[in-house]
């Protein structure tokens, strides 16, 4: 791990040296151990879900467009590029829903990996997949496209609702910290 956001710089060889001696404890140590740190992601969890169960961002309707200096580096020349412009708008169709933050909310995991090959903390969504694509990642994103209700015919931009990544900046230095203490008393109870 290099320089992170919140400035919780993690020693990575120290975590991983006592993620890989939590497999070496004896079962009365690392049962307690292993649930401890199982509850240490439901904070972080239940702010995400706190922000998905918030009000439903804005619509969003294009009001023209802007044109943007692009430098082409393999060319080395300068073109225009016209992108969208997008304001908040009003929806006409707030009653209806598909269940989509229902599914996101069901599939946040935290898990801790203390395997041979792998150690690591890790907060991840299976959200709900159509496709085999988890359509968590786009909820995740500012704006983005998508056929209104299934009508490829008809296409619509939506706000996104930001929900994963500053929930767990937010806690991370508190999980680190309490992951070490967890697993440093369960070494010296061995």
């Amino acid at each position: 791990m290099t320089e992170q956001v919140t400035g919780a710089v993690p020693d990575p060889e120290s975590l991983r040296h006592l993620l890989t001696k939590l497999r070496e404890f004896p079962p009365a140590v690392r049962t307690p151990a292993r649930r401890e740190l199982r509850a240490l992601g439901a904070p972080v969890i239940a702010a995400q879900k706190a922000l998905l169960d918030g009000p439903l961002p804005k619509g969003l309707r294009k009001t023209g467009y802007r044109h943007k200096v692009v430098h082409a580096k393999r060319k080395g020349k300068f073109y225009l590029v016209k992108t969208n412009v997008f304001q908040e708008a009003e929806t006409a169709g707030r009653g209806q829903s598909t269940g989509m933050r229902a599914g996101i909310k069901a599939g946040l995991r935290f898990r801790i990996v203390s395997g041979k090959t792998r150690q690591g903390i890790e907060f991840k969504t299976t959200g709900p997949k159509e496709g085999g694509y988890n359509k968590a990642k786009f909820w995740q994103k500012t704006r983005f496209r998508h056929p209104a209700f299934g009508n490829r015919s008809r296409y619509i931009d939506q706000a996104g609702q930001p929900f994963f990544r500053a929930p767990v900046f937010e806690g991370r230095e508190q999980l680190l910290r309490a992951v070490g203490e967890i697993l440093t008393r369960a070494a010296d109870e061995k």
